[in-house]
């Protein structure tokens, strides 16, 4: 049976930072639009092995709870997992990067008056692709993370107070967390 495409994560868990720098650096100057991290699970769950789906599941959660970018935020997360806390470090800075040239330098050519209202056009364009991107991760998410009665009840609450019913998302996430926690708490074992 051949092996993944990449060698999984090596015994002891860590990875090198350079390696994670690479990869995040890669990520960082690659990935577009709202599904970011879809590149994150492409390249550290499907091709390269380095945490499983609940790993990122986990550290997806933990990142769109905390405040701040869900992007930078699990760069970081991802980062201590792979490498501690030089992981962090190195994976939070190379995926930040990238991306901060490519705005200034655009920012600069755009306050010059050098972007044409064709670009806009190109944007929503490239938006469609965006939206198909995030559709295909969160299916995978879904597949993986979704395993009985109550991740389902759980996940259709929070859409509706969030979607349809306009609630505040600070507050449905302060009303998920121990929702989540009191569904999943430890059961005693029938006597």
């Amino acid at each position: 049976m051949a092996g993944p495409a990449f060698p999984s994560r090596p015994p002891g868990g860590h990875v090198r930072p350079s390696r994670i720098a690479r990869v995040f650096a890669w990520i960082g100057l690659t990935s577009i639009g709202g599904g970011r991290y879809a590149f994150f699970y492409d390249a550290l769950v499907m091709r390269r092995r380095w945490v499983t789906n609940e790993e990122f599941v986990q550290d997806l959660t933990l990142s769109q709870v905390l405040p701040g970018p869900t992007f930078s935020n699990i760069a970081v997360a991802l980062g201590v997992r792979l490498g501690g806390w030089r992981g962090a470090l190195w994976g939070g800075a190379a995926v930040i990067l990238p991306g901060a040239l490519i705005v200034l330098t655009l920012a600069a050519v755009y306050f010059r008056g050098g972007l044409s209202p064709a670009l806009g056009g190109a944007m929503h364009g490239m938006s469609a692709a965006v939206v198909g991107l995030v559709f295909a991760t969160t299916a995978r998410v879904i597949v993986g993370s979704i395993r009985d009665w109550r991740s389902p009840l759980l996940a259709a609450a929070v859409f509706l107070l969030v979607g349809p019913l306009h609630v505040n998302t600070a507050l449905v996430i302060a009303l998920a967390i121990p929702a989540g926690l009191w569904l999943y708490r430890p059961r005693r074992p029938s006597s």
